[in-house]
């Protein structure tokens, strides 16, 4: 197994309509406010209203990083080309071993269904794959979230099952569904001819 490179530092992630860069304190706002969105946070780890104090927390953990490191989360912004609005974010862990990734996306309500999260969540695959070289990348999601599992599914990534009562939100806790991407089958898919 060949060992997790440490990058150099981070360099924004760019696709056909879309920039991927490092948040920043600026990001705060509009953080907190698609976190805030009770459709966004119907299946996710955080209580609506979500604060901007809560957002500044996860931004300033996430500058204290060049880019993905073993053990933290890293939180990029998702911006279109096009005009820079922000249209959601993706997030990257990566275990202690650096070999496996867990990788996680949200969209504004109003970037949905427009094909935002596979793009960006495959410029991020490529980022894991090519340049810190996992060999494994994971998701986690609710079993009902489907427009998440969808996504999912177009990225290649495999259903391996259901955690029970495993994932908690305060005190309440909900099934965990887990999918899985083998790096060697990434590699694989972007080898085949485009439809």
């Amino acid at each position: 197994m060949r060992p997790y490179r440490v990058p150099v530092a981070f360099t924004p992630l760019h696709t056909a309509r879309l920039v991927l860069r490092p948040f920043t304190e600026e990001d705060a706002e509009d953080f907190a406010a698609r976190r805030s969105d009770p459709e966004t946070a119907m299946y996710q780890a955080w209580r609506v209203p979500y604060s901007v104090e809560k957002a500044l927390e996860v931004i300033r953990e996430s500058e204290r990083h060049d880019g993905p490191v073993p053990g933290h989360w890293f939180q990029l912004d998702v911006q279109r080309l096009a005009d820079g609005r922000t249209v959601g974010d993706v997030a990257v862990y990566l275990h202690d071993h650096g070999h496996t990734a867990e990788v996680g996306y949200t969209l504004h309500t109003w970037a949905r269904r427009k094909g935002y999260a596979t793009e960006a969540t495959t410029a991020m695959i490529d980022y894991l794959v090519d340049v810190t070289g996992v060999h494994r990348i994971e998701a986690a999601t609710h079993p009902d979230n489907s427009r998440s599992i969808q996504v999912l599914e177009r990225l290649g990534f495999r259903a391996e099952g259901v955690k029970r009562e495993a994932f908690w939100v305060e005190d309440e806790v909900s099934d965990d569904a887990i999918f899985g991407l083998l790096a060697s089958e990434w590699v694989a898919m972007r080898a085949l001819p485009a439809p």
